[in-house]
């Protein structure tokens, strides 16, 4: 069953300085890692966009560009915001190939009255695999302007729901959809432990 009201974002348009390349080209079991996050949440959404810093001809899905200097998941967040045509994203990052589509659905569930979810796992808010709704835009266009890029601090001034790491034990019990492949040691590990 789809989402509803909700488009998904995944952002590849990191610059990746600790794999050495592009981390939604390496490869996991054979398959990219952005193939990974994209058959877990395909089904999921009815629309689905990628975060790029450039075109990628390999691509079928729709493409945003992140083209500003201002590097950072902000950027590919407000993007996303403005070309959705729902009033909700989901954003997830590339490299989080391990994503618990039960995880998903219980965050969509907790909607209705906030800005943003975003779980709270490991004493910290996990910005990068969470819901925005168009209301967060004005939030995050006035953070941009005073040159803020922080995530932590854009949670603060919305209205978030953070959801406690108890509750997401409950549909993700090894909290492995926070798994994220930053260096190519990380994703050779992960190919022993992972099938």
């Amino acid at each position: 069953m789809t989402i509803s009201n909700c488009t998904a974002v995944i952002l590849t348009g990191g610059e990746s300085k600790r794999m050495g390349s592009d981390k939604a080209t390496t490869k996991l079991h054979g398959k990219l890692l952005l193939t990974h996050v994209l058959e877990k949440i395909e089904p999921l959404f009815s629309e689905l966009l990628i975060s790029v810093h450039a075109l990628r001809p390999d691509l079928k899905y729709k493409q945003i560009i992140d083209d500003s200097e201002d590097r950072g998941p902000m950027v590919g967040i407000k993007r996303a915001l403005e070309e959705a045509k729902t009033d909700w994203v989901f954003v997830i990052a590339c490299d989080m190939p391990f994503v618990a589509t039960m995880l998903i659905q219980a965050l969509a569930n907790k909607r209705e009255f906030f800005d943003a979810v975003v779980p709270y796992v490991d004493d910290r808010p996990q910005p990068l695999l969470g819901f925005y709704a168009k209301t967060c835009l004005p939030v995050i266009e006035v953070q941009m302007q005073q040159g803020q890029r922080s995530m932590m601090r854009l949670l603060d001034k919305l209205n978030t729901c953070l959801v406690a790491e108890a509750q997401i034990k409950e549909v993700d019990p090894s909290l492995k959809s926070f798994i994220s492949l930053d260096t190519v040691e990380q994703v050779k590990a992960m190919e022993f432990k992972h099938e």
